[in-house]
Order: structure tokens, then sequence, then C-alpha cells
């Protein structure tokens, strides 16, 4: 007993030494500005998602998940993810304290966004036809689809996050979460005060998104003037390849990469929408919705980790750059499994008070589909160490491999177990995708050995 006792105080002193790094302590500051907002919106967001599911029934809020996925999907597919070249390169251009790279650097990322919006939203409205053709819904789901992807033309926080992130004003992007979960839970009330019917929940999750993309998009303007970062408009783009080598490389590999990502998170409800009916797609939707709520507590830690691990292989400081890798790591995935344990014992009950007994079968669903993502937490500082380490590349096939094999696996666990094999194969995927993520990333932790 007296050895166990040593061993759990000899722990609590070695984690609260890990503290005393600035490094390792301004990621947790940083985490807990995001993770504050980010409890009260995933609160909001829950509740707004409750009643919501309630009002509607699990017929129209599959309608509305088809909504919501198809929006999200035909815009990621054109997006670039420009707030990772933000980071990655102004990470570097801060450094040497070069302004005229940075004002360079947010005028290429903004012209991306900018482009990607416009091409997004056209094509969301030309295959909104087709789709529903394909998936045999009735056409009365088209003009939803038409009005919710405006959205993607006032998508334009890409430049902007990366902008808050690369100056650790974490606190103004923290209030997106709450600005947003805010206007939903009034926009859901004002739905059922007035018995709204699908439209009007669809016209409110739009105007949700319109405020929040348009709130990042301003903060960031603000920030640039504070740092005296100005006339950006009047820099020129021309030599942006040569003053950052391998960004175009950069941009399109990360793109093609958060693609392959978007797929393999919602590809779930694309192939339920196609072989089962609405309202199976809104009990996943449902269970999706429980089981994401772990993630958005730790998410905090993942948006801090990528800029400190940039600035640590900027200065070519390796040991720190393992060390917190594997400080983050351990504490991230204990969490999550106490996260998921508690679901076990409670999701039951909780699923069935909230949105009630016709969504009961969601509990297995989302009892499965959080352990795939208590593995992706466990594993959760790969990706951002991949790309400060600057393998975008490698990160991408190691998206690829796993995504083309939870692709295969989906359509047959889907057809054979209903909406519980989707999380199943969702299980694989991320198993495969730690594997071969740890495995492409290993030379690098390894070339300057250090103690946790």
């Amino acid at each position: 007993m007296e050895t166990i006792i040593n061993l759990w105080t000899d722990n609590r002193r070695r984690v609260w030494s890990w503290f005393q790094d600035d490094v390792f302590r301004r990621l947790f500051i940083n985490a807990g500005k995001l993770l504050s907002a980010n409890v009260v919106g995933a609160v909001l967001g829950l509740i707004a998602a409750v009643l919501t599911a309630r009002a509607l029934g699990p017929q129209n809020y599959g309608v509305l998940a088809l909504v919501l996925v198809y929006e999200l999907t035909v815009g990621k597919l054109v997006t670039f993810n420009a707030w990772q070249a933000v980071i990655k390169f102004g990470s570097e251009a801060l450094h040497t304290d070069d302004r005229a790279s940075l004002r360079q650097l947010v005028k290429f990322g903004f012209t991306l966004d900018v482009a990607s919006a416009i091409v997004g939203t056209v094509l969301a409205v030309v295959l909104a036809g087709p789709v529903i053709r394909l998936l045999g819904w009735d056409a009365s789901v088209r003009p939803l689809l038409v009005l919710y992807s405006l959205l993607i033309l006032f998508s334009l926080s890409g430049t902007p996050i990366g902008i808050l992130r690369l100056f650790d004003r974490f606190d103004l992007l923290s209030y997106t979460a709450i600005l947003s979960g805010v206007v939903r839970l009034a926009g859901v009330a004002w739905c059922l005060v007035t018995r709204q019917a699908l439209f009007g929940f669809v016209l409110v999750y739009l105007v949700t998104g319109i405020i929040g993309q348009l709130y990042q998009v301003f903060a960031s303007l603000w920030v640039l003037h504070a740092q005296r970062i100005m006339n950006i408009v009047q820099e020129p783009l021309r030599g942006v390849r040569s003053r950052f080598p391998g960004i175009v490389d950069y941009v399109w590999t990360t793109n093609l990469n958060s693609t392959i990502r978007m797929l393999s998170r919602e590809a779930d409800e694309l192939i339920i929408a196609a072989l089962t009916t609405p309202a199976a797609l809104g009990i996943f939707k449902v269970a999706k919705q429980f089981a994401q709520v772990l993630p958005r507590f730790l998410d905090p830690l993942y948006q801090s980790i990528y800029p400190e691990l940039s600035r640590l292989w900027a200065a070519d400081r390796r040991r720190a750059f393992v060390s917190l890798i594997k400080r983050a790591t351990l504490i991230v995935g204990s969490v999550a499994m106490l996260g998921w344990l508690v679901f076990i014992l409670l999701g039951q009950r909780l699923i069935v008070w909230t949105v009630g007994p016709a969504y009961s079968q969601a509990y297995l669903v989302a009892a499965i589909y959080l352990l795939a993502l208590v593995i992706a937490l466990c594993a959760f500082a790969l990706h951002p160490a991949m790309l400060a380490v600057g393998m975008p590349r490698k990160s991408f096939k190691a998206q690829v491999a796993a995504t083309i094999l939870y692709l295969v696996l989906l359509f047959p666990a889907v057809r054979t177990l209903d909406i519980s094999g989707a999380s199943l194969a969702y299980v694989v995927y991320y198993v495969l995708w730690s594997v071969l993520m740890l495995y492409y990333l290993r030379p690098s932790l390894g070339r300057e050995p250090c103690h946790i």
C-alpha cells in the first residue's frame, strides 16, 4: 500500500513539473481559453440539438442531417485549409520578423479562401438535384440543400483561424463557439415557440453558421491591425512561391488531406442516407452528436498544439518538440478513456432522457463511435506534428490508405449491421490511421531522445 502511495505521489509531482516548462504551460493556457468557451458552446449546441431532434423526430431530423452533411462535404471538397499554411510559414516569418512576408502570406490565404468559397457555392447548387436523385430521396429536399449551401459562400475562416492561432489570440477564437451556440439556441427556441417546420430550422442553422464565419474574419482583421500588419490588399502576390518555397505543394497536399479526412468523417452519413431511411440517419446523427461531445472538450489542445510545435521545429528545439507530444498525448489519452467509460455507464439513460425513447438505438452506435474517437484523441498530436515537421505528403498517404480501407468496409458494414456497422468501420479506420501516422513520424521523433 505504501508503495502505491509513493508511486502516486511521484507521478503527481512529475506531471506537476511538466507545467514548469514555458511551452507546455502556454499550450494549456491557450487550450484553457478555448476550453472555457468550448464547454459553454458544447452545452448550448447539445441543448439546441436535443430540442431540434425532439421537435422534428427521427424522420425530419434525418433530413436536416443530410442538409448539413451535404454543405459540409461540398464545401470541404474545394476549401483550402489556408490556416495550416499561415501557421507553418507564418511561424518562420515571425521568427525572422519578416513583416512583408507575413502580409503576402495573409493575402495569399484570403485569396484562396474567397476563390474556393465561390467555386464551392456554385458546385453545391448545381449538384443538389443530382445528389437527391442518386440517394433516392424526395425532391422536396432539394430547396433545403440549395438554401443551406449558401453557407459555403461565407466560409472564409481558413486564414482568419490561422491568424488568430499564429498570434496566440485563442481568446478571440474561443468566442466563436459561444456566439454560435447562443445564436443557434435562440433560433431553435424561436422555431419551437412559432412552431416552425423543417425549413425554419434549416434557416436558423444557416444564419448561425454565417455569423460565426463573419465574426472570425473581423476578429482576425482586428488582430492584424493591432500587430501593425496593414496594407495587405496592396501587397503583390507575385513571388510568393520563391519567398515561401514549397507553399503551393503544401497547400495542395493539406487540402487533399483535409478532403480525405472529411470523407472519413462524413461518408458514413451519406452511405446511411443511400442505404437506409431518413429515420435511421436521424438516429445515427444523434449518436454522433453525443459521441462528439468528448472531442469538443479536448479539441482546444489540438488547436493549441500545432502553433507550439511549429515554433519549436522552426527554432530547431527537437527535444522539446518530442517531449511536448508525449506529455500532451498522455494527458489527453487518459481523459479520453475516462470519458468513454463514463458514457458506457450513463449513456443509455442520458439519450432516452434528453432526445426521447425514439432515439434509444443511438446508445450502442454512440458507444462504438466514441471508442473510435478515443483512439483518435490518443493520437491527436500526430497530425499537427507531421505538418510542423513539413511532411504533409506522408500524412496524406496515411490518410488515403486508412480512408480507402474505411470506405471498403463501410458499405458492407452498413448493409450487414445497419448503422452500428458504420461505427465499427470507424474504429478500424482510426486504428490503421494511428499506426501509419506513428510509422511515418517515428524517424523524426527518434532523432532526439528525451524523457517525458
